[in-house]
């Protein structure tokens, strides 16, 4: 009870509080001027969802990449978007499992580097699959790192990847997809600085029996230049060609049977003379012997001809093409 103060000291001590003779603390803590920083990179609005074109590029890799990478491996391959997120660096490399197969490659003629991340499972079983296997995840990841078969068959799949994902930035930026190395420890990627914020585009890969992730992880100082492009020229809502549909409808175009209608010549006559007809009369066509024959499509004029013969067969040799628009 030494610490209880009397009534005595309770009372000087009001008293010089409310006199400002006892210092107090304001509550208020003081400044020294020193500005604090504050990161831009870090927005209310995620960085990927400002750039509305990178939707449609993931949906124009997915198409690529089914095809071409199924015919790779030599199993059916399904890929679809898990996730999309704009992260830190640092927080993206620590998420990740080990070991795991992290690509770097370039996108020239950016400057910088972007990494293509394949899960360890998902490796087994890619090499399970060119080997016939079924596609089931049995290996244990703990301590085991990958062998030269599996870093061959991983350089396989990759370039595959880098392909389609190059043809599918095709219509927005033309860009060269390069790998330059690969590594299984996160900490030894260094594509950016941990504070950095890194788009990474989590897809799922079936494969057999198997479902595995694979990220592609894109530093947005990498893309900055060109972040016009994937913000204001979003294809989805402009009328732009999609190139892939563009040749996909084109072969199949060429491959429809088309049925030509050459017009030798035409005649009006009267329902009187229709029904006296008989064998042996002669028709007078309104044109002439060496006068252009006309070629149809259906009920559609397009083109003028001559009429011969080649290798014992009529034929026409066409001369003029009619534009009916």
């Amino acid at each position: 009870m030494a610490n209880v103060l009397s009534q005595e000291e309770v009372d000087s001590l009001l008293g010089g509080i409310g006199e400002g003779k006892v210092e107090t603390e304001t509550g208020v803590p003081e400044t020294d001027g020193v500005v604090q920083t504050y990161d831009f990179s870090q927005k209310s609005v995620p960085v990927h969802l400002r750039l509305p074109a990178l939707g449609m590029i993931n949906e124009r890799f997915i198409n690529q990449v089914n095809e071409s990478l199924s015919a790779s491996i030599g199993s059916v391959v399904d890929v679809s978007v898990a996730e999309i997120d704009s992260i830190k660096f640092g927080d993206f490399c620590r998420s990740l499992p080990l070991p795991t197969s992290m690509n770097i490659f370039k996108m020239e003629p950016l400057r910088g580097f972007a990494i293509l991340v394949f899960e360890g499972w998902l490796v087994f079983a890619f090499v399970d699959a060119i080997f016939g296997g079924k596609c089931v995840s049995h290996v244990k990841l703990e301590g085991k790192s990958f062998t030269a078969i599996e870093g061959k068959v991983t350089s396989r799949v990759v370039e595959t990847v880098l392909v389609a994902l190059q043809k599918a930035w095709a219509d927005v930026q033309e860009l060269k997809m390069v790998c330059t190395r690969t590594e299984i420890n996160p900490q030894f990627a260094g594509i950016a600085k941990p504070n950095d914020i890194i788009i990474a585009t989590r897809f799922n890969v079936n494969v057999g029996n198997f479902t595995g992730g694979m990220t592609v992880c894109l530093p947005y100082i990498m893309i900055e230049p060109i972040r016009k492009k994937l913000r204001d020229k979003f294809q989805g809502e402009k009328v732009e060609t999609d190139r892939t549909w563009q040749k996909h409808i084109e072969s199949r175009i060429q491959e429809l049977d088309i049925n030509l209608t050459c017009t030798l010549g035409t005649i009006k006559i009267t329902g009187r003379e229709l029904l006296g007809m008989k064998a042996d009369d002669v028709l007078l066509m309104d044109q002439k012997g060496d006068d252009p024959v006309i070629v149809s499509v259906g009920n559609m004029t397009k083109f003028k001809g001559y009429q011969g013969s080649i290798n014992n067969k009529k034929a026409v040799k066409i001369s003029e093409i009619i534009n009916t628009e």
